[in-house]
């Protein structure tokens, strides 16, 4: 019988379980980082022998099989194709069951490094870091865990010019990214290293360890640094971070992606797999090429989904313009796994509120069912290279399989307590006509970063002898300051409740859709209703990534240089349509052919109440009379191909802009309304063809 560690070591993707006997959490990466230091400490370790490897489960081997280099891993070919055109997973279906297995096969090479570097130690060490081995579960990214206190970012409620808006909690990307050097206690005989580079910060490309071939760097690749991989570079010569723009970008529109992501994982409109999975639209969905199929009693789908308003969009968060916001080259930087794991675990969290909920059936009789399909280059047992039998999404449908699962569901808590508890987790930093104002996060969270600032790894290594290893236990000052380019101003912030200003405006009624239950309550007139910009756009549009910015900005306000949207103060939202060119990627170029749509949706309600707010304002309330009046004044969009070239939009294929509103009534139902009169009063005014379907405005 086939033994499973020489089977991982040969590429099987095995899973956690064979290899540990038990399944154990995935947490998030600070949690790892100061409760399982020792853990912590070997996974750092590991993760940088894996960048210096350059055979097939070396780390850029592992991170080309989502794009680049052209080239089969392991001699894996889709046998339904006569050449290699990669295996990309993005706009189908199979996107959450296909990075499953692929992260699984990241952890467990990740795994096996660890045993190797814990067996290095001295007798005295062993023992602690073998057993540390076996506590190892590839964490993940919690986006909206606070990572610092007080912090300001561009928004419009300040009074500076350009304006800042002030919170109490800072969700910037995890230090432990961001530092170029980290401490960490090596073998044999566990002493402190304080100058070890940082594996987690940057990848960097080389002829030794992997280096993309020159037809892939003359291409795609050229707009990159070829060193190594830069997180919101400001030039292509730039070979660290713009740790002020990171955080910028992750701080701006937070509440709205917070909101949106909990109504994804559970709420009407994405109750069925094909609803949130993927960005693509549902079968049947596009009843014409020209408009948004309404919200109706008939529809009552909505436009956002796992895939694409929190997947894509902070692939382009976190990276900016760089390897992150493209597919092709995303991997290589190691947020990628760490973001992914995040992506899965919501999965993961929607799958266990909506157990029924599969592939739908083929659409042609017999057709083999999308779930039954290969996920390659994924072996589930393996001959010779490119011989062997696959994962299949069937496999990838719970994550016991693959032997974790994420600490949410500590003690097996039922649905209902397992929602309660998620929503209680972030709630408490947004505004919803059921929870009219910020309060304080779980305690849990509010201070966890201070544990994390005086970790052993961000200390002199004089400091962590001293320390003894124990998380906080050193009087040393800590050095992350030093060892961190932030940059990031902060401020003393608010973090107060918005008063909503009084209105007689009446209540304006548009098409009505299936309601969504909670408990009854008392809903204010002034706040009851949630906003959206709804989006839909062909995926190949730019034959490559691009992006959709949402504004509300008044005429000749806003700064029209590309470099400039992420980071301004009247950002609403925006789409990112996560793609690669059709050269490089076979999928890609089949859902071209098809004339694929992509659908998002960007909740602009924390903006519309910061406008509320100020005493120069031209809203009142959230009524629809007064949003519609603002809108009709203040919407206007962008669109932005590869990163740097601004389109207009009237020439973008297939684009569709629509405003749709989620009401929330006393009986505890919810219903969804449309407004499409908003868009053609908007490009009325802006474009001499009143009746084209979009317009730059």
């Amino acid at each position: 019988m086939a033994i499973p560690q020489d089977q991982a070591r040969e590429g099987v993707v095995v899973g956690m379980k064979a290899l540990t006997g038990d399944v154990k959490p995935r947490v998030d990466i600070d949690v790892l980082l100061t409760k399982y230091p020792d853990t912590f400490n070997l996974m750092l370790q590991a993760f940088s022998r894996l960048q210096k490897d350059s055979k097939k489960l070396g780390f850029y081997a592992l991170a080309g099989i989502h794009g680049l280099p052209s080239e089969a891993w392991d001699d894996v070919y889709n046998k339904w194709e006569e050449t290699f055109g990669g295996y990309c997973a993005h706009g189908v279906l199979t996107f959450p069951t296909w990075h499953r297995p692929y992260l699984s096969l990241f952890e467990q090479t990740i795994y096996l490094q660890m045993v190797d570097i814990a067996k290095t130690y001295d007798e005295l060490h062993r023992t602690k870091y073998v057993n540390a081995c076996k506590d190892f579960r590839l964490p993940y990214l919690d986006y909206f865990r606070p990572r610092g206190g007080q912090v300001s970012f561009p928004g419009v409620r300040g009074d500076r010019d350009p304006p800042l808006t002030s919170f109490d909690y800072d969700f910037r990307l995890p230090d432990v990214f961001n530092a170029k050097t980290v401490t960490v206690r090596i073998a044999p005989d566990d002493a402190p290293q304080d100058d070890f580079e940082n594996p987690l910060y940057a990848y960097k490309f080389s002829e030794q360890t992997g280096q993309l071939p020159k037809q892939d760097r003359d291409s795609i690749a050229r707009s990159y640094s070829l060193k190594q991989t830069v997180r919101w570079p400001k030039d292509l010569a730039s070979d660290t971070h713009d740790l002020n723009a990171l955080s910028n970008s992750l701080n701006s529109g937070r509440e709205g992606r917070t909101k949106l992501l909990i109504k994804l994982l559970n709420s009407t409109p994405y109750q069925q797999f094909d609803d949130v999975a993927s960005d693509r639209l549902r079968e049947g969905d596009l009843t014409t090429t020209l408009d948004l199929v309404p919200r109706s009693p008939q529809n009552s789908r909505g436009e956002g989904s796992l895939e694409g308003s929190v997947h894509g969009n902070y692939h382009n968060l976190i990276g900016g313009r760089g390897v992150m916001s493209n597919p092709s080259v995303a991997a290589f930087d190691p947020v990628f796994w760490f973001h992914h794991a995040n992506i899965d675990r919501y999965w993961a969290l929607w799958a266990a509120m909506h157990p029924n909920s599969w592939f739908p059936p083929p659409s042609k009789a017999g057709d083999q069912p999308e779930n039954q399909k290969d996920l390659l280059p994924f072996y589930k047992t393996r001959e010779t290279a490119g011989t062997g039998t696959y994962h299949d999404s069937d496999d990838a449908k719970t994550t016991e399989f693959y032997g974790y699962y994420y600490d949410d569901f500590e003690g097996s808590p039922n649905k209902e307590a397992l929602w309660e508890n998620f929503v209680k987790k972030y709630e408490w930093s947004t505004r919803t006509p059921l929870h009219l104002q910020f309060t304080a996060p779980p305690a849990e969270m509010a201070d966890s970063h201070k544990a994390v600032k005086t970790s052993p790894f961000f200390q002199p290594a004089r400091s962590v002898s001293k320390a003894a290893n124990h998380v906080g236990g050193g009087s040393a000052a800590s050095t992350i300051g030093s060892l961190i380019e932030r940059g990031t101003e902060s401020v003393a912030a608010t973090g107060v409740p918005i008063p909503l200003k009084a209105s007689s405006v009446p209540q304006e009624e548009s098409v009505i859709s299936a309601p969504t239950t909670t408990a009854a309550t008392k809903i204010d007139a002034n706040f009851d209703r949630e906003w959206y910009i709804d989006s839909r756009v062909l995926r190949s549009a730019a034959n490559g990534s691009f992006t959709i910015y949402f504004f509300l900005a008044l005429a000749g306000t806003l700064n029209e240089d590309p470099a400039t949207f992420a980071a301004s103060p009247y950002l609403a939202g925006f789409n990112h349509i996560f793609a690669a060119p059709r050269e490089y990627c076979d999928n890609c170029g089949n859902l071209e052919a098809a004339g694929r749509i992509a659908a998002d949706t960007t909740l602009i309600t924390s903006l519309l109440l910061d406008y509320v707010d100020r005493a120069d304002n031209d809203l009142t309330s959230l009524q629809p009379d007064p949003v519609k009046k603002f809108l009709a004044k203040y919407l206007r969009w962008r669109v932005v191909y590869h990163d740097t070239t601004l389109r207009d939009a009237r020439n973008v294929p297939n684009l569709m802009v629509n405003v749709s509103a989620e009401q929330y009534h006393d009986d505890g139902t919810r219903s969804y309304e449309n407004y499409p009169e908003i868009i053609q009063e908007i490009l009325q005014n802006a474009s001499t063809t009143p009746t084209a379907n979009t317009s730059s405005v």
